[in-house]
């Protein structure tokens, strides 16, 4: 038999560590080493790359946010 409390615990859980596993993914801090650093000059492709990586970063940060609350 499935208790509530215990299955929705685990689900907060669960997305606690897909929401920081997509703030590692997307972060700035070590976008050298993980990118291999940017050689482009086309300012709009690393713009438009700049504005995903921080939505990207702002639905990690909701995801955590979610299962902490779970």
């Amino acid at each position: 038999m499935f208790d509530l409390k215990t299955t929705v615990n685990s689900i907060g859980i669960l997305l606690t560590f897909i929401g920081v596993y997509v703030l590692y993914r997307y972060s700035p801090l070590n976008e050298i080493v993980i990118d291999g650093g940017d050689a482009s000059t086309d300012i709009d492709e690393i713009e438009r790359r700049t504005v995903t990586k921080n939505g990207r970063m702002r639905d990690g940060v909701s995801v955590v946010l979610f299962g902490i609350v779970l």
